[in-house]
C-alpha cells in the first residue's frame, strides 16, 4: 500500500467520514444530490451494484428505495471501522483500495464511486479499476471535487503548510492552530443554510476529510471526459451538487 492510501486508511479508520449530523439531525440531504437519484433510477431490476468508498453507509438506504436489495450490493472501504459496521447490517462490504480492488472483472452492472477518487494517489488507476469491474454496457457514477469551485483552494491548496506538519511533524498542533478557523466558518454557513449547528464530532471529520486529507484533485468536466476515452467508456451526462462544489458524471462502460 503506497504512502498516500496508508495515511489515508489511518484517517478515515479515526475519523470515520459519512453521516454529518445537527445533533440527531442529518445534515446531508439526498435532495442535494438529484444526480445520483437519476443514476439510481436508471438501474434495471435485479442489478447488482458495487458501492467503492462507501463510507458508513449514508446511502444504503435510499439504494434498497430505488429498488436495489440488499442481496445485491457489494460494498467496499478503506476504513475497517466502516466496513465492520456494515457487515453488522448483513451487508457484503469489503475492506480494499480503490486502485486495487479484490474483485472479479464484470461482477457489477453498476457501479458508484462518490468523493472517492479524488482522495487517491492516482485517480485514473481507480477509475480504470471501476471500469474493470462493471460489465460492458453497464453503468458508472463518480462524484469528484469541482476544480473551478473556489472552496477547495481555500480548504485544501491554502492549508498545505498545515497539512505538511500535520503527516510529517506534529498531529496536534496544525489540528489546534486550523481547526477552530475551519470550525467557525462551516458551522456559520450550517446555521445560516440549515438552521442549527453540526455536531462536533461530525466537523471534525468534515474538516479531517477536507482539510487534512493527505491528497485531493480537482477535476474539470474535460478531465473526466479524457479518463472515459482511455478506457472505453462514454460520458452520458455531467451533473453538480446544489452549490456546485462536487462535479458528477454518468458515464456508460463500453468494453471492446
Amino acid at each position: 500500500m503506497d504512502d498516500v492510501t496508508e495515511r489515508a486508511r489511518a484517517l478515515y479508520d479515526k475519523y470515520r467520514f459519512g453521516d454529518i449530523r445537527l445533533g440527531a439531525e442529518k445534515v446531508r440531504s439526498r435532495r442535494e444530490d438529484r444526480h445520483l437519484l437519476k443514476f439510481l433510477a436508471m438501474i434495471p431490476a435485479g442489478a447488482h451494484l458495487c458501492d467503492i468508498g462507501c463510507g458508513a453507509g449514508y446511502w444504503m438506504d435510499v439504494y434498497h428505495e430505488y429498488g436495489v436489495h440488499k442481496e445485491n450490493i457489494t460494498a467496499l472501504d478503506l476504513s475497517s471501522g466502516n466496513v465492520d459496521a456494515l457487515r453488522q447490517r448483513g451487508y457484503s462490504a469489503f475492506c480494499g483500495n480503490a486502485m486495487d480492488l479484490p474483485f472479479a472483472d464484470d461482477i457489477a452492472d453498476c457501479a458508484i464511486c462518490q468523493g472517492v477518487l479524488h482522495h487517491t494517489q492516482a485517480p485514473e488507476r481507480a477509475f480504470e479499476e471501476l471500469v474493470r469491474i462493471t460489465r460492458s454496457g453497464g453503468l458508472m457514477y463518480i462524484s469528484v471535487y469541482n476544480q473551478w469551485h473556489p472552496y477547495f483552494y481555500v480548504v485544501h491548496k491554502a492549508t498545505f503548510p498545515f497539512r505538511y506538519l500535520y503527516w510529517n511533524w506534529n498531529k496536534t498542533l496544525p489540528t489546534i492552530a486550523l481547526y477552530p478557523f475551519f470550525s467557525a466558518a462551516i458551522q456559520s454557513i450550517t446555521y445560516l443554510t440549515k438552521g442549527s449547528f453540526m455536531d462536533r464530532k461530525s466537523c471534525m471529520a468534515l474538516f479531517m476529510d477536507q482539510v487534512m486529507t493527505p491528497r485531493a484533485h480537482l477535476f474539470s468536466r474535460s478531465r473526466i471526459r479524457k479518463y472515459a476515452e482511455r478506457h472505453g467508456c462514454e460520458v452520458l451526462e455531467f451533473g453538480y451538487t446544489r452549490w456546485f462544489d462536487m462535479l458528477s458524471a454518468i458515464i456508460q462502460v463500453g468494453k471492446a
